[in-house]
């Protein structure tokens, strides 16, 4: 049973022959009432301060709760993100190596019209000395059958 306050002070003791000063008795008996109706407060104090401590404990622990999920969320998020950038980076670099394997084929195909171009006007070069050589060759023999070549001789 709890003890209240009033319940102190309503308290009646039989009486008796030499029994206690009821004065002092009832004086001590308000103290105890007083300092029990204090401590009755404090107690109802420290309950409230405690179920307020515990209602900021459960907010702060669903605050933190709720933190974490956030950041399990953006940790999801950024790998969702890193992933996303690698894809992107290896498109960026296998369209750079098609491009460049495009301008290397470009190149070679260049090379090879212009090295044909060259092989041709190499070759038509050797055919034009051929020819000269075979004209100029026609022409001192014709030169030498006709006898101009004592004539021209003479004059100089």
């Amino acid at each position: 049973m709890a003890l209240r306050p009033e319940d102190i002070t309503e308290v009646e003791f039989s009486r008796s022959f030499r029994g206690y000063n009821e004065e002092e008795v009832r004086e001590f008996l308000e103290e105890v009432a007083t300092q029990v109706a204090l401590l009755l407060e404090e107690k109802e104090k420290v309950l409230q301060e405690n179920r307020e401590l515990r209602r900021k404990l459960s907010e702060q622990e669903e605050y933190l709760r709720k933190m974490q999920l956030q950041l399990e969320e953006w940790k999801k998020q950024v790998e969702v993100e890193k992933e996303l950038a690698r894809r992107e980076s290896q498109m960026i670099v296998k369209e750079a190596q098609l491009r460049a394997q495009k301008i290397v084929d470009e190149a070679l195909e260049r090379k090879r019209e212009i090295e044909a171009a060259y092989r041709g006007l190499f070759e038509k070069y050797r055919l034009f000395q051929i020819r000269f050589k075979s004209l100029l060759q026609t022409f001192i023999e014709s030169i030498e059958k006709e006898g101009l070549s004592e004539e021209f001789r003479e004059e100089k």
